[in-house]
């Protein structure tokens, strides 16, 4: 009954953690807007092997830089890295508005482009999830998690059912503006938020590849890539085969967020009182379902259903497998933790976007969702096997 009292009593939406919300929410509804890259891609007469590679070069220099990104978190701090990370995402949108051409003549550009955004997503991913952790109690730092994953998911909702409407009224140029804008806005609600972290343990403060070699890190960092693998499916092949079935590309979004910000109000509250090991094996199960049934849909409401089910199980797995990993782990590392975590998922995205866009233009969209499933139910494997393991 203490427990539960101490759980209830605990502030949770302080000043601070209530401008993080904010400010998440606006960066990522940029990045969401950005979801439909793939489709910008197709307009300049691009492949859907030239969208996983765009898509893959992303993920590599967010993965090729994470030892720098996650370390400037633990020595620069959670708010200045963001503040970085979202000015970058600022100057890449507004760059896309001063050339114009087919794929082949702007492909370097958009090479060079898409390094600068992932360097950008990397940072503010890593330092605002570490900041959510720092500022939730630690009696509720499921639950602290949880509701600061649903302004992201929330985020890549909004994103995309804006943008289809702005290509629809205005194109693409437009579309580049508007995410901008989102980025500006969500910088300039970090500006007063106060950074509570202080780097004062240097000698509790390891280095990346020592916090790598933590069994329980690199267990959960290859579930993380599993789970990148498939994500890869999601932000960049879900679009074009909603395109080429004639169905709304929101339908997926909409619902794949609607499932995710369900799933972590209340999953954070279960993984807080049953514990992450019996939630994370129920996610990883959820997710990959929703794959397997991505393979056979052809109508609007197939659509909806299957981003429904997927984002059921991704909102359910990542507050808990953030939780039982940096639990045990000092403030002075929680940022290169929380960076190898997200780095695992990026190197899925890049390893992902690479393998699915031959897989696509060989086999088609089945063979890409067929692979995004095997990935997850891989995790899960391993997860299951290391269980004695784990926490």
């Amino acid at each position: 009954m203490d427990r539960l009292e101490t759980l209830s009593k605990a502030p949770l939406y302080t000043r601070e953690f209530v401008l993080l919300l904010a400010s998440g929410l606006l960066l990522t509804t940029g990045i969401g807007v950005f979801y439909l890259f793939p489709l910008y891609v197709l307009e300049l007469g691009g492949s859907k092997s030239d969208i996983g590679i765009l898509m893959g070069i992303m993920s590599l220099s967010a993965v090729a830089l994470r030892p720098w990104t996650s370390g400037l978190v633990d020595h620069l701090g959670r708010k200045g890295s963001m503040a970085v990370g979202g000015l970058l995402m600022i100057a890449v949108s507004i760059a896309h508005l001063f050339f114009d051409g087919p794929i082949g003549q702007v492909y370097p550009i958009l090479v060079f482009l898409r390094l600068i955004f992932g360097t950008g997503i990397a940072l503010c991913i890593i330092a605002s999830l570490t900041m959510a952790a720092d500022l939730a109690p630690v009696s509720r730092l499921n639950e602290g998690l949880g509701v600061f994953g649903v302004m992201p998911l929330m985020g890549i909702a909004i994103g995309p059912v804006v943008g289809e409407s702005i290509i629809h009224q205005w194109g693409f140029n437009a579309l580049f503006l508007v995410a901008a804008v989102f980025f500006t806005a969500g910088f300039f609600f970090l500006l007063p938020l106060k950074d509570n972290f202080r780097e004062t343990d240097v000698e509790a403060r390891s280095g990346f590849m020592t916090a790598l070699r933590i069994g329980l890190v690199w267990r959960m960092a290859f579930i993380c890539l599993c789970f990148g693998v498939a994500f890869a499916a999601h932000g960049g092949f879900v679009a074009p085969f909603a395109k080429a079935g004639a169905m709304p590309v929101s339908a997926y979004f909409v619902s794949y967020s609607t499932a995710a910000v369900i799933s972590r109000l209340f999953g954070g509250k279960l993984a807080d009182r049953f514990g992450e090991k019996r939630l994370i094996p129920v996610a990883l199960m959820i997710a990959g379902t929703g794959f397997v049934c991505l393979i056979q849909v052809s109508s609007t409401v197939g659509l909806a259903g299957t981003g429904f089910v997927a984002g059921l199980g991704h909102g359910l797995l990542f507050p808990s497998l953030i939780a039982l990993t940096i639990r045990p782990i000092a403030a002075a590392n929680r940022g290169k933790v929380t960076g190898i975590l997200t780095g695992g998922v990026d190197t899925g995205l890049f390893l992902g976007s690479l393998t699915m866009g031959q897989l696509g233009e060989i086999f088609g969209f089945p063979a890409i969702f067929a692979t995004a499933a095997g990935a997850i139910f891989l995790g899960l494997g391993v997860f299951l096997w290391n269980r004695r393991m784990v926490g």
